[in-house]
């Protein structure tokens, strides 16, 4: 049976080569070769069969690389897969090796597979929520800030750290590819006290960008010298929190409790900070809060309620919240008003 499909294979190779060598050569030599002289024409025709055969070798050769790819791409993606399925085996396991072993494996498939980027975060950001979550709050502590609220907890040791796997995740979050992302990463109503996001201890600077950390306890969280850009912290719990140096240019910040919040060298563009508690706070200075949202409710450090500079921020953003046709997502900074002799 073998041996008739190999003689019915040579025979089909060798009626096209014929082919190809005859009625095609000729198709594609055309009457001008045809009304050529014995030896020119006999000439012309085999420099047309060469170039013939040489267009369809470089044509099967093209098919033959466009085939491996292909297998290649299926092959790569069903080691991805895998990769993917075994990791997901390991984040549930019952030590703290295995969960290590499985977000660790989850980041080289997010970093070497983008199509698997927003999967990833989706799977990392469940097992932090499921980890740890924050504890409910009471009815009517809802849409309250955290200082309102009659369950908020006191403030943490100063050495109180997440478990070894929720830092882990947040630091492969920290360093997450620079890709678009359809959806931000959720990290609502997280118990995440004492996590530390420090510029010194990354390549780059870490990256927390466009994230939900709405209503979460970050209560002494170290993010010196990260990037928050866009990100929601309303109503979020960052007592103490060291924020120095760090990004928040246009973070939500609304309701959040910052007290004893450390900001020294911070900026704050387009930072909404409307009703938050900005009470004993440091590093803060009225040229920072300058370029933020504020608004009657922004609770700020003593030294800086009566500033001159702060109350002309004060009435720029009332005037912003007040127009019908805003030019901008927040209020352009308040120059610093001059002084009058």
């Amino acid at each position: 049976m073998r041996g008739l499909a190999a003689v019915g294979a040579l025979l089909a190779v060798v009626a096209v080569v014929v082919l190809l060598l005859g009625p095609v050569a000729w198709f594609v030599a055309g009457d001008t070769v045809r009304s050529l002289p014995g030896k020119e024409r006999a000439d012309a025709i085999n420099a047309v069969r060469q170039s013939v055969l040489l267009g369809c070798g470089g044509a099967i050769t093209a098919i033959g690389v466009a085939f491996a790819a292909r297998t290649f791409a299926l092959t790569r993606r069903g080691q991805v897969t895998d990769r993917f399925t075994k990791a997901i085996t390991q984040l549930a396991g019952d030590t703290v090796q295995e969960r290590l072993g499985g977000i660790y494996s989850l980041e080289h498939v997010m970093a070497e597979s983008a199509p698997d980027h927003a999967t990833v975060l989706e799977v990392l950001c469940a097992f932090v929520c499921e980890r740890a979550s924050a504890p409910r709050l009471e009815v009517g502590d809802y849409l309250k800030p955290p200082w309102q609220r009659a369950t908020q907890p006191g403030m943490p040791e100063p050495r109180t750290q997440p478990d070894q796997d929720v830092q882990a995740v947040m630091t492969v979050l920290a360093r997450r590819p620079v890709r678009a992302e359809p959806h931000r990463p959720k990290l609502i109503r997280t118990a995440l006290a004492g996590v530390s996001i420090r510029e010194m201890e990354f390549k780059d600077a870490p990256r927390l960008t466009r994230m939900f950390l709405t209503d979460s306890d970050l209560r002494r969280v170290d993010f010196r010298g990260a990037d928050l850009t866009g990100t929601i912290l309303n109503f979020a719990d960052l007592r103490g929190a060291f924020l120095d140096r760090a990004r928040l240019n246009t973070t939500h910040l609304h309701g959040a409790d910052l007290r004893n919040a450390s900001f020294a060298g911070s900026t704050l563009t387009g930072t909404n900070l409307q009703g938050a508690n900005l009470n004993r706070a440091s590093g803060l200075s009225a040229e920072q809060l300058s370029a933020a949202l504020l608004d009657e409710d922004t609770v700020l450090p003593e030294p800086l309620r009566e500033d001159t500079w702060i109350a002309a921020r004060l009435a720029d953003c009332a005037a912003w919240e007040r127009s019908e046709n805003r030019k901008s997502r927040f209020p352009p900074p308040t120059p610093m008003p001059r002084l009058t002799s």
